[in-house]
């Protein structure tokens, strides 16, 4: 279903005297170790975030695909809204999803088996924007660089060899250790790309923003249970 796989950034910089300079020696890439942390302890005190991305499904030939303005709102440990422009919408509040598709004007309620079915859709309805570093890393090899504008690349990896995705890269500003950037690559399919518009750590949103109401002239609909899952 879900691969516990997160990404993490860095970067080559190189740095070299003038003409006539001694030839300084390059800049030492940073610790993936040292990113990891950095990254968990920002993340470790998060209570609340709104984040704005693009998402663009990446397709082959000239240009790209259509780019999608998405809406994430966070509020730890078991709230999640996410809105695309124009588009679907996605509440998670405790042990209940609901997605709301404005097309055919109908919403899907699914309720969590258990905790680790709820993370599990956290992490996959957030691209792991929300969840704890250490966790999505498990089972996977990290790899770290310095790219030229001084943001740290980190390339992740899964062990398995059946694994859904192939390859995670982050972009990671060391300033904030935020991710700026994502590209994920599938073991089939087509790449998504994320890049993260905005940021808002920890400006008090309220529980109300996460209470369900079904839209005006859409019809509720519970998926019937399935080999024990609720969720499909």
């Amino acid at each position: 279903m879900l691969e516990a796989v997160v990404i993490l950034p860095v970067a080559v910089l190189a740095l070299a005297a003038g003409a006539g300079d001694p030839v300084r020696p390059a800049a030492r890439e940073p610790d993936i170790d040292r990113i990891i942390h950095e990254m968990e302890m920002v993340r470790s005190r998060i209570e609340d975030l709104v984040a704005v991305v693009d998402h663009t499904v990446v397709t082959p030939g000239p240009g790209s695909g259509a780019v999608s303005r998405i809406t994430l709102s966070f509020k730890n440990p078991d709230k999640l809204k996410t809105v695309v422009d124009g588009g679907r919408e996605v509440l998670i509040n405790g042990d209940r999803m609901w997605i709301y598709s404005p097309d055919i004007k109908v919403v899907e309620e699914y309720r969590f088996k258990d905790e680790n079915q709820r993370r599990a859709a956290l992490y996959e309805m957030s691209w792991g924007l929300t969840s704890p570093i250490r966790v999505l890393l498990r089972g996977t090899r990290r790899f770290s660089s310095r790219l030229e504008d001084g943001s740290c690349l980190v390339t992740v990896i899964p062990d398995q060899a059946e694994a859904e995705i192939e390859r995670i890269r982050a972009w990671v500003d060391p300033q904030t250790w935020l991710i700026e950037k994502m590209e994920i690559v599938p073991g089939s399919g087509s790449p998504v790309e994320l890049k993260i518009r905005e940021w808002k750590i920890n400006s008090g949103l309220p529980d109300s923003l996460f209470g369900f109401r079904l839209p005006e002239g859409a019809e509720l609909f519970e998926p019937l249970e399935k080999g024990g899952e609720v969720l499909q």
